[in-house]
């Protein structure tokens, strides 16, 4: 396409929005002055309508909607805290008393023997009336973490130091120092 002919579509577009655009005021122009209010005022008044429909409701819906998820989720957390509040009672209320005139250290020794671990401690060490050092060797893994979590859930007993060595891998066995405390 020429320069020529390029300049002369524009002249054509812009005459035409021209023409477009002085029809519409002369149409305007050619009403009475109660019909180019009528029509004023209709325009504002879709205009609004379009804003309405189109801006405020869906803005207005989305923060009810976001509203209503916001409060089910602070419902939520409350049941939850609530939940865990009790679930820590129950624990507390849960622990067991080890027997009265039983060091720490011999209740442990017991504990150990009923669940079979007696025969892979190497050393016990009492710290002192509530905390004692326990030495395990060659302890199937999973069997010592079974027996701590009983310990810690039914009786209070924490373990408050852990050093874990792995013996044999496929096996599970590892060579384990903790220090106990009540």
């Amino acid at each position: 396409m020429s320069k020529l002919s390029l300049s002369q579509s524009r002249f054509n577009e812009s005459t035409m929005k021209e023409s477009t655009q002085s029809k519409l005021s002369a149409w305007f122009a050619g009403l009475s002055q109660s019909e180019q209010r009528l029509l004023t005022v209709g325009s504002v008044l879709v205009g609004v309508a379009m804003l309405w429909v189109l801006v405020y409701q869906p803005v207005v819906s989305h923060i009810d909607q976001q509203v209503t998820v916001k409060n089910r989720l602070q419902g939520q957390l409350s049941q939850m805290q609530e939940m865990t509040g009790t679930a820590v009672n129950n624990m507390v209320n849960s622990i067991l008393p080890m027997p009265v005139g039983v060091t720490f250290s011999s209740w442990i020794d017991q504990q150990l023997r009923v669940v079979n671990l007696q025969e892979m401690v190497n050393r016990t060490e009492p710290i002192d009336e509530n905390s004692l050092s326990v030495w395990l060797q060659g302890a199937p893994f999973d069997q010592v973490i079974d027996w701590l979590q009983i310990m810690s859930t039914q009786y209070g007993v924490q373990v408050d130091q852990i050093d874990i060595n792995v013996v044999d891998a496929s096996l599970g066995l590892t060579n384990i120092r903790m220090r106990l405390v009540k």
